[in-house]
């Protein structure tokens, strides 16, 4: 049998039935705003909505972490994240938030899936603020087994939503160009 590398052209792509929304409490870091953009291109999030500041879509350093994604995911700003959640919850949407908290569980044991879903990821310095953290259904950590607690906001992103993502059907299919 031959391998060979496909490319995003040589793949039919399912859309999931599961809405999901990103918000990120105050991210600042173009850095880590284009690589979030990309994890919600990859993963299928409904929105990807930055509060507290504006995030610079034009950043040459978040374009190059996005690679074009900014294209394909619906991108919102909002200054006041608490209304957002407070919308979002009357919506019937689950509002999960990714930290460690006293009363924070495992991220494998959430059950998230075919939920409407709001994933809060926080600031690079701070994590979720705790006015924030009093209006989540639930708060979820990545288990890790160094001596450091925390991780880059990316990274935490990839790992919360292919989590979340998981139990999701994966039907992708390769196309027949031959």
């Amino acid at each position: 049998m031959i391998y060979r590398q496909l490319r995003h052209e040589d793949m039919v792509l399912q859309k999931t039935a599961t809405s999901i929304i990103v918000v990120c409490d105050r991210v600042t870091s173009p850095a880590n705003a284009g690589a979030i953009i990309r994890l919600c291109d990859a993963f299928g999030v409904h929105q990807l909505i930055f509060c507290g500041n504006t995030i610079n879509l034009n950043s040459n350093r978040l374009k190059r972490n996005s690679r074009s994604a900014e294209n394909n995911v619906e991108i919102l700003h909002d200054q006041n994240i608490n209304n957002l959640l407070l919308r979002l919850k009357k919506d019937k949407y689950k509002l999960v938030g990714l930290e460690i908290t006293s009363t924070s569980i495992p991220i494998q044991h959430s059950n998230t899936q075919n939920k409407n879903t709001v994933l809060v990821l926080g600031s690079e310095r701070n994590g979720i603020d705790n006015q924030v953290l009093l209006l989540l259904d639930e708060t979820l950590h990545i288990t890790m087994f160094g001596k450091n607690s925390s991780m880059n906001v990316g990274h935490a992103a990839a790992i919360a939503l292919y989590e979340i993502t998981k139990p999701l059907p994966h039907e992708n299919q390769v196309k027949d160009n031959r």
